[in-house]
């Protein structure tokens, strides 16, 4: 069965870059994860026979190296979020670096510890949902799990995280009392006027996608099947 590799990082890549960094915060080790997905993606895709859908494959494939990286993960509390949030704010570094990068990088890092407010398994079905943005049948299929209990799990977790976001994000909930350790800083630049089309509450796929193109892309994946490829 002939299949077109770079049609597939096309399609897949950027996604499983996002997985990857949203599950595992340390960004090299993300990077190694994602990486090694397209390592077995590559080394076993002559002896794919098509007999799932090839998304389904590749996002099992993703499933056993992205969990396997993010066994250490530590999982947040929500107590510890708020001690977190509770602690003095973060001061700009004075250097050469733009400052509004500055902002979006530790917004990111925050984004990415809320989603450590669930257990492993219950954020990489709410990432397959929100950033890969696959239906739970699919999910099911992937997980293994029954799709009633990845209904129940996605909406459980999906609610857990917008519950955190909304009391500690000034993006995702301008109007509530967060207490965000760089709000000063946002509120300087004015960053909650430019992510003002992130839609909140019911929205929060859109908040994650439209927050991610706003940052540089993640593409794991480029350098390391570009060597693949040409060898």
């Amino acid at each position: 069965m002939e299949i077109d590799l770079n049609l597939l990082v096309e399609q897949f890549g950027l996604k499983i870059s996002r997985v990857s960094h949203r599950m595992i915060k340390n960004n090299e080790l993300a990077r190694e994860a994602a990486q090694e997905v397209w390592y077995e993606i590559i080394k076993n895709l002559p002896s794919f026979k098509g007999e799932s859908d090839i998304s389904t494959w590749i996002y099992i494939i993703a499933r056993r190296t992205i969990m396997r990286y993010s066994k250490n993960e530590i999982i947040h509390k929500g107590t510890e979020i708020t001690a977190y949030a509770d602690l003095g704010e973060i001061a700009y570094p004075e250097s050469d670096q733009d400052k509004k990068e500055w902002i979006k990088q530790k917004c990111d890092s925050c984004l990415t510890a809320f989603c450590h407010c669930l257990t492993n398994e219950a954020r990489l079905i709410f990432l397959f949902r929100v950033i890969a943005g696959l239906p739970y049948s699919q999910i099911s299929g992937i997980m293994e799990i029954q799709e009633d209990n990845i209904r129940k799990i996605g909406s459980r977790s999906r609610d857990k995280v917008k519950n955190f976001m909304n009391g500690n994000c000034p993006l995702f909930n301008p109007g509530g009392a967060c207490r965000c350790r760089i709000r000063k800083h946002i509120v300087s630049i004015d960053l909650d006027k430019e992510y003002s089309k992130l839609e909140r509450a019911t929205q929060l796929v859109n908040f994650f996608v439209k927050f991610d193109k706003e940052l540089p892309a993640k593409n794991y994946w480029e350098k390391f099947t570009a060597e693949v490829v040409t060898d």
